[in-house]
């Protein structure tokens, strides 16, 4: 197994986090740290890091070490509101102030100023640390990855298949009319700014009636009413499908068709591949029922290699190529997930997200490593590289 270096000329040391606050991610890679031989993480969160950004300086005694980046949603919901403050400030928009009512901690909001926040908070924190810390994710990257549409539109102009997309509606009538004109009858609407599949709907239409499966409720009010997020998928049909659709182009959304899965044992699925320093790594296959295959909303884990199996090996290549080459294009990401899938007929591959932060990936291993621990080994390597080509923290 493939060991970092020790803490006397490691360039992991020492490590500091800035996160959400009470995350697993960052858990799972300080404790990578120390089965490598090397001091837990330090951890600061997003909040307090936006309060007093000198903080992070202060981490850096030395003026070596590694920040690592983590995604501010993965905390603790009771952290949730001054996160979402903070990164709103950081973003200078105004913050909602129905953000600490009843019922707040699973409001879907358009999440264009808390993800400008975040980007904002990574560009404050290249700025803060010294010159000699290398950082794990770039502020432009994170922005690009989280903005469904601009991912969709980078990941098209390099060459990646995607599914169409459609031109941004206001409302259902235009969504409509535009699904007539490219003659689609299916489609998934996505939150712009999001994750997780909170917020987003597979739509089909079919003679005049609307169908919608979404782990979103809609709840009726001014305007286009408000969305919940309740982590388990409904259909809706008819009146209550178009209300729900509806307020999610409210909040700003990108259309793409819905592009049929290949499935195994029956049931739809696809791929979350994790790419490390410019190498896929680990690779989950994730089954539903239906479209959705988030396994936080019922999805079942099960092996890639089932689905590898039925795949011609030059299609499951020309995808991991495709997970290559688009990484390749965000050298200051140490790491990209990617959510792609084959087809029905299993003869191409199309990819749906790319993720700034999709590591959490737990009980799959990689040449004996867990995600965390196969970055903590393909770390300095890394970090060597960047040096080499002379990329700043």
């Amino acid at each position: 197994m493939t060991r970092a270096a020790g803490p006397a000329g490691s360039p992991l040391t020492p490590c500091v986090i800035l996160g959400g606050g009470g995350d697993e991610r960052a858990q799972g890679f300080s404790a990578a740290l120390v089965r490598a031989g090397l001091p837990p993480a330090r951890f600061l969160d997003y909040a307090h890091f936006a309060e007093a950004p000198e903080r992070l300086a202060a981490l850096f005694p030395d003026g070596r070490g590694l920040l690592r980046l983590e995604s501010p949603g993965a905390g603790s919901p009771e952290a949730e509101p001054r996160l979402r403050r903070a990164l709103t400030r950081l973003a200078g928009a105004q913050d909602d102030p129905s953000g600490d009512a009843p019922g707040a901690a699973t409001r879907l909001r358009p999440g264009h100023a808390v993800q400008s926040g975040l980007s904002a908070a990574i560009a404050l924190a290249h700025r803060t640390v010294p010159p000699g810390i290398v950082a794990t994710h770039d502020a432009a990257a994170v922005a690009l990855l989280y903005d469904k549409r601009a991912c969709h539109a980078a990941m098209s102009a390099a060459g990646l298949p995607v599914p169409r997309a459609l031109p941004p509606a206001e409302s259902v009538a235009g969504l409509l009319k535009g699904m007539r004109a490219a003659g689609l009858s299916r489609v998934f609407v996505k939150p712009r700014f999001g994750s997780g599949a909170a917020g987003i709907a597979a739509l089909a239409v079919s003679r005049g009636e609307c169908v919608a499966l979404s782990s979103a409720e809609h709840v009726p009010g001014d305007g286009p009413g408000t969305l919940h997020h309740t982590h388990r998928l409904r259909r809706t049909r008819g009146a209550e499908a178009l209300a729900l659709v509806g307020a999610i182009l409210a909040q700003d959304a990108h259309v793409e068709q819905w592009v049929p899965k290949a499935t195994l044992g029956g049931h739809p699925c696809d791929l979350r591949v994790l790419v490390v320093a410019g190498e896929p790594a680990h690779t989950v296959l994730r089954l539903s029922d239906g479209p959705i295959t988030n396994l936080d909303l019922g999805g079942r884990r099960a092996e890639a290699e089932g689905l590898r199996a039925l795949a011609p090996p030059a299609v499951w290549e020309a995808m991991l190529a495709d997970c290559r080459r688009f990484a390749a294009l965000l050298p200051g990401n140490l790491h990209v997930a990617f959510d792609v899938a084959l087809t029905v007929t299993l003869r191409r591959h199309v990819f749906f997200e790319a993720n700034a932060f999709g590591d959490l990936i737990r009980r799959v291993r990689h040449q004996g490593h867990d995600p965390y621990s196969w970055q903590v080994a393909r770390l300095p390597a890394w970090i060597a590289a960047r040096r080499s080509l002379g990329l700043a923290a």
